[in-house]
């Protein structure tokens, strides 16, 4: 499963809100990720979390539950038991990897995950990410 660029209708006066967790050990692409969400897309509302271990994921996704999931699959040895994990207590996770192989997207597939993203460190990479991770997040509120 790749992921493609979607964008989902929201009616008028309604905006998608996505609380957002990146399980990654790579600080400069959380950063990427929170930067164009701060600075784009008026028809979403994005807050973002970072956790860069699995004890710091498990705990965000129990206690701030998380609209979407961003995993990355190379973080750590056990990456693919926390994508299980993560499926289990009902989030919705996305797995990531600089690594474009269709098996890996495929194993991912069947831990849990509802989609694979390629990773990249150009802004179209990040603005299709986001614009699949807005897709998938169905709270909706009022615009001014």
């Amino acid at each position: 499963m790749t992921i493609i660029s979607t964008d989902k209708p929201v009616r008028a006066g309604l905006r998608r809100e996505i609380k957002l967790l990146v399980v990654d050990d790579h600080l400069d692409h959380f950063a990427q990720i929170q930067e164009f969400t701060e600075m784009y897309h008026p028809e979403f509302k994005v807050e973002c979390k970072l956790a860069t271990n699995p004890c710091q994921a498990l705990e965000l996704s129990a206690s701030w539950e998380p609209s979407v999931v961003l995993l990355d699959l190379h973080m750590v040895s056990s990456a693919l038991e926390l994508l299980r994990q993560l499926s289990n207590t009902g989030a919705t996770v996305v797995a990531t990897s600089k690594v474009r192989l269709p098996e890996l997207s495929r194993t991912a597939e069947e831990y849990g995950a509802v989609g694979y993203h390629s990773k990249g460190h150009n802004l179209d990479g990040i603005e299709a990410l986001v614009n699949f991770a807005s897709s998938l997040a169905t709270t909706t509120y009022p615009t001014h």
